[in-house]
């Protein structure tokens, strides 16, 4: 069991339990408050992996930011929250490392002291590449990125991000001090990378310095989403790698909303299609053997008229995971209803459809002691097709034989 929480340092108890109550509602993880210096020592003396802490500046028994002090030399990620601003303070605040300082101004501060709380442990997952040619600014952007928990890996030259990137995908990539990198190799890296990744999907910003904001303007014009200058604070460098990771996050949870069904989360119809089309294209590009299944629950207007469409979905989103479980490699999709669709490489038939015997027979055999509700799926089968809609179609065709022949069965149309 995780011994992770979060904590919140704050010496009056009504504002304490705001920022707690509010971040509960962006986590799993326990959030605990303390309110006075002695009561922090205590607490993580107490064994407990504080993850990130949100701590006010000043206390009755710490006014001059022992707490903070506290916690840096625990080495614990720390958002500053304080009631006052100063900028002799602010300073010397990012001079120690802490991962933000916030006003305590009103609601839209609290909101954005709790998340960045969270952002900063959730960014124990995310990933930064930094392509740099040993500049003096690189340590520096290694050691902001770490500050804020993200997994940082350095690259010196393009050979070998390219190649890690067919490995792992980051959430980010830095051009550090593009002026060092020939020009042709420079544009050349970030014309491959958008030949995979779009701008929207991986973001990358490069550091230039005031006299190169030419070539930062032209890098964009080829494919990098932002820059900024090498003369930056942490708090813009920050915002600019915030808002171009969450801005791709964004977009891929769009992404993922538009291609999958909400129901089983499988992808939908749409996108078996689209993914489908370019699937098949390559398997007849290289001369190799495809195959599409049509899979159906039988009698499912029933299942839902007996016991309710509640079972009716358990019944859905069980069948679909077989399905997937059963067909893992393969593109799976539902189709609509009670339907579901798969189009994958074959080498061997009997393997196919032996495939399509063990997700029967499991349906068959599971289906009431897994959802309450027992039912059985009619499959349809081809290996023939000169577009992957006449495949799909010639599956179809198999499975209305199946249905027509008495259902639980499959059907094979060559």
């Amino acid at each position: 069991m995780s011994n992770e929480a979060f904590l919140i340092i704050e010496d009056q108890k009504s504002m304490g339990l705001l920022l707690q109550n509010e971040l509960q509602k962006l986590t799993h993880l326990p959030v605990y408050v303390c309110q006075s210096l002695a009561e922090t020592q205590a607490f993580l003396e107490s064994g407990v992996d504080v993850v990130a802490c949100l701590s006010d500046l000043t206390l009755p028994d710490a006014p001059r930011g022992e707490a903070v002090a506290l916690l840096q030399r625990q080495h614990i990620t720390t958002v500053v929250l304080t009631g006052s601003y100063n900028e002799k303070t602010r300073q010397e605040m990012f001079k120690q490392k802490v991962a933000d300082y916030v006003i305590k101004d009103g609601p839209a501060s609290i909101r954005y002291a709790v998340q960045t709380l969270n952002k900063l442990y959730k960014n124990r997952q995310r990933h930064v590449f930094i392509l740099s040619h040993g500049s003096k600014d690189a340590s520096k952007l290694q050691g902001l990125l770490r500050i804020h928990c993200y997994q940082v890996a350095v690259y010196e030259n393009f050979h070998e991000l390219q190649m890690e990137l067919q490995q792992s995908t980051p959430e980010l990539i830095l051009l550090d001090s593009t002026e060092l990198f020939e020009e042709h190799e420079l544009y050349g890296f970030v014309n491959e990378v958008r030949q995979e990744f779009s701008a929207n999907s991986l973001p990358i910003i490069s550091c230039e310095s005031s006299e190169h904001i030419g070539s930062a303007i032209k890098l964009m014009k080829y494919g990098v989403n932002d820059f900024f200058n090498t003369r930056f604070t942490a708090e813009e460098f920050y915002a600019r790698v915030n808002q171009n990771i969450e801005q791709a996050e964004s977009f891929r949870e769009i992404e993922r909303i538009s291609q999958t069904d909400a129901l089983t989360g499988l992808f939908n119809r749409g996108h078996f299609f689209k993914r489908g089309e370019e699937l098949f294209i390559e398997l007849m590009a290289s001369q190799k053997y495809f195959f599409v299944v049509m899979v159906d629950i039988d009698f499912f207007k029933k299942v839902n008229d007996t016991h309710g469409h509640q079972k009716g979905d358990e019944a859905l989103v069980y069948a679909a995971h077989q399905v997937q479980d059963v067909f893992a490699g393969h593109l799976v999709a539902r189709f609509g209803g009670e339907e579901f669709c798969v189009l994958g490489e074959v080498e061997d038939a009997t393997e196919i459809e032996a495939l399509c015997e063990t997700l029967r027979v499991c349906i068959e055999t599971m289906s009431g002691d897994k959802t309450g509700v027992d039912f059985t799926v009619s499959l349809g089968l081809t290996y023939s097709g000169a577009s992957l809609g006449e495949g799909v179609f010639k599956a179809d065709t198999a499975l209305y034989r199946s249905k027509e022949l008495g259902r639980n069965q499959l059907s094979t149309e060559f």
